[in-house]
């Protein structure tokens, strides 16, 4: 049980890092339109926090990038979980 919830922890963790690329894909793809290369580079590596910028995008792409930070903060909120019941049934195994 100890090893499915730690395995359910590696899951969660690849679907965020896959999020995250995706959202610093889609910010970039946003932000391709004229911009400058350091705000370019802010979307790329730190979208998340990008975001108050990308205010002025368009429905359909701001759409998407809001729903590719929803699945990024669901991730890390599920691997989390996941690795608190795999400490626990570690722990309780002994």
């Amino acid at each position: 049980m100890a090893n499915t919830a730690a395995l359910i922890t590696w899951i969660a963790l690849a679907g965020a890092l896959a999020s995250f690329v995706a959202g610093a894909v889609f910010s970039a793809r946003t932000l391709k339109r004229g911009d400058d290369m350091r705000w370019r580079w802010l979307a790329i590596m730190a979208w998340p926090f990008a975001m108050a910028r990308l205010k002025g995008a368009a429905g359909a792409q701001a759409a998407r990038l809001n729903k590719t930070l929803v699945a990024f903060m669901a991730c890390l909120t599920v691997a989390a979980a996941a690795w608190s019941a795999a400490a626990n049934l570690y722990r309780f195994a002994r």
